[in-house]
């Protein structure tokens, strides 16, 4: 009787195991959990192929990496805060967006629908910056 029990515990702990390795963990998703997405003003040429998304990790030692992306048009750009504490404030240059204050782990999307080069950056850290181009 005890061996039954101890192959039963053994197979319910296992079953667990497996279970639980076939979950999402939400804290490693990088672009899916997109906390707001921006739209910029439609440019007069039609974007032709298919869209990409960028990720940037705005670090802790006031580091943006990469901190030059050339993009084509349509395809987006996700800004993810790694900084474990405080908040940083991500700025457009360029007037693309208003100043968006992010936490820790937060992450804003914006789709690039026209030409150029534009610049990013963070308040209160002026070598955390990052220019696109978009072709």
């Amino acid at each position: 009787m005890t061996k039954k029990w101890l192959i039963l515990i053994t197979i319910l702990m296992l079953a667990g195991v497996l279970v639980s390795g076939c979950t999402d963990n939400t804290e490693d998703t990088a672009v899916d959990e997109v906390e707001e997405t921006t739209d910029a003003a439609t440019d007069s040429e039609p974007i032709v192929g298919e869209a990409q998304d960028y990720a940037v990790r705005m670090e802790y030692y006031g580091m943006m990496k990469p901190s030059e992306l050339e993009i084509n048009r349509g395809d987006s750009i996700a800004w993810r805060n790694y900084k474990p504490q405080n908040t940083y404030v991500l700025v457009s240059d360029d007037g693309l967006f208003e100043a968006h204050e992010m936490d820790s782990n937060d992450v804003y999307t914006y789709t690039f629908i026209e030409s150029g080069t534009y610049t990013f950056s963070v308040d209160d850290y002026p070598d955390m910056t990052l220019t696109v181009t978009v072709r």
